[in-house]
């Protein structure tokens, strides 16, 4: 094998891969070697190459026992202990302490008999063993610690003597699903993008309140849960970075969503009902409540004046008397991961640095002396604009309490889900995350997506990747809080991209997205872990499986019941209809369209494909001549399957979603958009400033919407269908 083919194999990138069409894909050798310098690796000699390729090899041996294992319930508890044959102890303990805090210790003695395997790298000999521990453990979070005992002073080397650990993560065979709780019955609800929802009273940005409000209509007409666009933090400071898929921080809460006057400081004052009610401000959100779309900038600058009036009167009022209210802020803070103090101290340093330098919005280009979190410059930074940090930790907290009142909500109003969030495949090149830890991703490549039908030129999306081998070195530990975050107010959790379990698509810098490769990922351990929060959070899992969908995706999701997430207008095939329940089978999800594709309307009368060729996103004339023959061929097939009058799109939007909801699929989800026939799309892939996304709002308040005839004719025909079928 050539060198730099191995050197990429042993650093888990792929050199092929079954391109969505189902040819295979080679991975050119000047991409992978991009990938790998990208990556960190030297290249600039064979012998620097083959030192690393060495070190590569003997790195799995090295470890004494490997920091996390991930075992199911059922499995007998073994450990595989490594050692140089010329140190190699006989005599080991070890020491159990469970999440549950209660401590198992033991002693085990190995003979030559138990080695297993043998390893000879770099002159150094290596055993393994396959220790046996006797102990039960439930599903759950453990520490395992190995020392090895010796009667002669000074033959245990220091680092042995406090112990090797392994975190043992004890998980179910499954994910959790709705028939664990005796939901029989098929669900349904609507997918919205919580910013594009109108009302007659929000500030031109949908928020918790109107989620909140949207609760009881919407089960009163047989809905089951209602699904959100990630709702991730952004960037205060850079208000027109408004993809929820682009984040800041997938752990916390955008807190534009925050309704600020349903706060409690909101009664208690005055200062902040005056501004409410001063006639320019009223002027000011009129104009945001009218757009057609969000103005981030306009609605940022009204939420922040109102926020600072509001802190100032939580710490006057509050924080200076140590108050009930305050005790409970302080304690959401001490309690909450490190994490969010990172986050509030970064959205505020970078709002402060991109004032004065545009450049200022990457944390790559702060100064040196802010590109760390525990940097001394930072801790002072901190001490001087403490008043905005603890303003940003409060917004936040008022965040978390309105969702909760949102999930509290549909509880009681009798929803067998309540909300299905949407948690972003990465987090943004430029984001709190990748500042507070950057030692977790890789930082110079972005992640994306091969050429497919949806995106012919391949997708780049300016989001990173975990490092596989931090994410195994700190015991998952990053994905776990991910997961655990993301499901904290969540009945069901949509992972985009489901496939970062298994693999990521990364280019390396000034690439385009045809120049990447795939990286591999320990899909195994990561279902495993997200079946245990699964199960914790009584959270049913759902994994967007478009586009590139490799079968070990398939086989992991079908073993750990993670739904599939099927698109009708994307099984516009003859066998889909033929073979309808395999089409959309129990273990799914099921939805008419998505935000990445055409409205119902707007892909009946081609403005997708009009819009693409304006944009100029055809990567040829003959692949705009072929999709568009598609669509003709589309359009023909659903006249005669659903019995459309030609040009009736009402009729399509009916039949459709009909023909979904009588589906085996045990969720359905569908967009308010197509009830109401909107034309124009949310979000076009493969864009960002070419077309205004993730900002264009429904066309009626959704209260109104709710009370049209046709509308809830529609949604109680399909709740009946759900329930009889």
């Amino acid at each position: 094998m050539e060198p730099i083919k191995q050197l990429a194999a042993l650093a888990g990138l792929q050199d092929s891969y079954v391109h969505a069409q189902g040819h295979v894909e080679h991975i050119a050798l000047a991409d992978q070697q991009a990938i790998l310098a990208a990556m960190g690796y030297d290249l600039s000699n064979d012998d620097v190459i083959a030192s690393q390729i060495s070190q590569l090899q003997q790195q799995p041996w090295t470890e004494i026992i490997a920091p996390v294992q991930v075992l199911t319930e059922t499995q007998p508890l073994q450990v595989r202990l490594q050692q140089p044959a010329a140190a190699a102890h006989s005599h080991w303990h070890w020491q159990l302490l469970t999440e549950q805090q209660q401590r198992y210790s033991g002693q085990l003695q190995i003979a030559t008999s138990d080695i297993v395997d043998r390893q000879q790298l770099a002159g150094t000999e290596y055993l393994a063993v396959n220790l046996s521990i006797n102990v039960e453990l439930g599903p759950g979070y453990h520490q395992l610690t190995l020392t090895p005992a010796s009667s002669a002073p000074g033959t245990v080397a220091p680092e042995a003597s406090a112990g090797y650990q392994q975190q043992l993560i004890v998980t179910p065979n499954r994910c959790f699903q709705l028939q664990d709780r005796a939901v029989l019955h098929k669900t349904m609800g609507p997918a919205i993008q919580l910013y594009a929802l109108r009302s007659s009273r929000n500030w031109g940005i949908g928020d918790f309140v109107d989620l909140k409000n949207m609760v009881a209509p919407l089960a009163a007409l047989g809905n089951d849960f209602i699904g959100l666009n990630p709702l991730h933090a952004l960037y205060p400071g850079l208000p027109q970075d408004c993809s929820p898929y682009s984040p800041n921080s997938r752990l916390w809460l955008n807190t534009l969503y925050v309704a600020l006057e349903h706060s409690p400081e909101f009664s208690e004052c005055a200062a902040a009902q005056q501004l409410l009610q001063n006639q320019q401000f009223q002027a000011r959100i009129q104009r945001c409540r009218v757009a057609a779309d969000v103005d981030y900038h306009a609605v940022s600058s009204l939420k922040a004046e109102m926020a600072t009036v509001l802190y100032h009167h939580f710490k006057q009022q509050h924080l200076a008397i140590n108050s009930q209210r305050a005790r409970d802020f302080n304690q959401f803070v001490e309690q909450s991961d490190p994490s969010l103090l990172n986050l509030a101290r970064y959205q505020v340093l970078q709002a402060v640095l991109f004032q004065r330098d545009m450049q200022m919005a990457c944390w790559q280009n702060f100064p040196a002396e802010y590109q760390q979190p525990d940097s001394p410059a930072l801790q002072q930074f901190a001490k001087e604009h403490s008043d905005a940090i603890n303003q940003q930790l409060y917004l936040q907290w008022l965040a978390q309490q309105q969702l909760a009142e949102v999930k509290q909500q549909c509880q009681q109003q009798g929803m067998a889900i309540g909300l299905y969030c949407d948690v972003a495949v990465g987090a943004n090149s430029n984001s709190a995350e990748s500042w507070g830890a950057p030692e977790d991703f890789l930082m110079q490549l972005s992640v994306g997506a091969p050429p497919d039908i949806m995106a012919p030129k391949g997708q780049n999306w300016g989001l990173l990747a975990y490092n596989p081998h931090t994410l195994r070195q700190k015991a998952y530990q990053p994905f776990i809080q991910l997961i655990r975050a993301n499901m904290r107010y969540a009945g069901a959790l949509r992972l985009d991209h489901v496939m970062a379990l298994l693999r990521l698509w990364c280019c390396p810098p000034g690439a385009d997205a045809t120049a990447g490769g795939y990286i591999s990922m320990p899909a195994e351990d990561l279902f495993a872990i997200m079946a245990l929060e699964s199960q914790r959070n009584h959270c049913v899992v759902i994994g967007e499986d478009l586009g590139t969908v490799p079968v070990e995706i398939s086989r992991l999701m079908a073993k750990y019941q993670v739904l599939s997430y099927r698109v009708f207008m994307l099984e516009q095939k003859t066998g889909s209809y033929q073979h309808r329940d395999q089409t959309y089978p129990a273990l799914a999800l099921a939805t008419v369209t998505t935000h990445d594709m055409p409205t119902l309307v707007g892909y009946w009368h081609e403005h997708d494909l009009a819009l693409r060729h304006q944009l100029d996103l055809f990567p040829s004339a003959q692949i705009a001549a072929n999709l568009e023959q598609l669509r003709k061929d589309e359009k023909q097939l659903l006249c005669h399957e659903l019995q459309l009058e030609q040009g009736n799109v009402q009729q399509l939007v009916h039949n459709s979603h009909l023909y979904l909801a009588a589906t085996p699929a045990r969720l359905m989800a569908y967009q308010l958009e197509d009830l109401l026939l909107v034309a124009t799309p949310v979000n076009i892939p493969g864009t960002s400033t070419e077309y205004p996304n993730w900002r264009r709002k429904l066309p009626v308040d959704f209260e109104q919407a709710l009370q049209q005839t046709d509308v809830r004719e529609l949604i109680t025909a399909m709740a009946e269908q759900r329930r009889k079928s």
